[in-house]
């Protein structure tokens, strides 16, 4: 694939995954309502540490595997939507004097230790010489955070 092919592709697939989060977030808040809090954002973790492993594990090695990659994208991307349920959420867990800062706390301190998992992902990617697979082992914990 050229560079403008390649470029082109990567807009694509960054254009569905961002579909596939606003799918995640729109479905969200009904599943919430009807299955409760606690169990939507269990399934959304398990859904994208799942969609992780498949895409950056073993799609992303197949020989022929960049459709059925681009496709666990959008899987991706609305498990990625979990985010969604902290606007649902947070407020019902502190009263209303400390809510904002509450909300600001639980969905910003994770970025610090995000930020920290960053440089040990690129220090794996350097040493394994590959992509998909540093990011399918942190994937997991990375799901499991507070915010994307």
């Amino acid at each position: 694939m050229s560079k403008p092919e390649a470029a082109r592709m990567a807009s694509i697939a960054t254009g569905l995954l961002s579909i596939g989060t606003i799918v995640g977030c729109l479905a969200l808040p009904p599943m919430a309502e009807r299955t409760g809090r606690r169990k939507t954002l269990a399934v959304y973790f398990v859904g994208m540490a799942v969609s992780i492993a498949l895409s950056f594990g073993w799609v992303f090695y197949l020989p022929n595997g960049l459709v059925p990659f681009i496709a666990l994208l959008v899987v991706l991307g609305f498990f990625g939507g979990n985010f969604a349920l902290f606007s649902l959420w947070l407020p019902e867990q502190f009263e209303t004097r400390v809510w904002a800062t509450a909300f600001a706390f639980c969905t910003s301190v994770e970025r610090f230790f995000s930020a920290i998992v960053n440089f040990g992902i690129g220090a794996m990617v350097l040493n394994m010489k590959t992509l998909g697979v540093p990011i399918a082992i942190t994937g997991r914990s990375r799901s499991s955070s507070v915010s994307r």
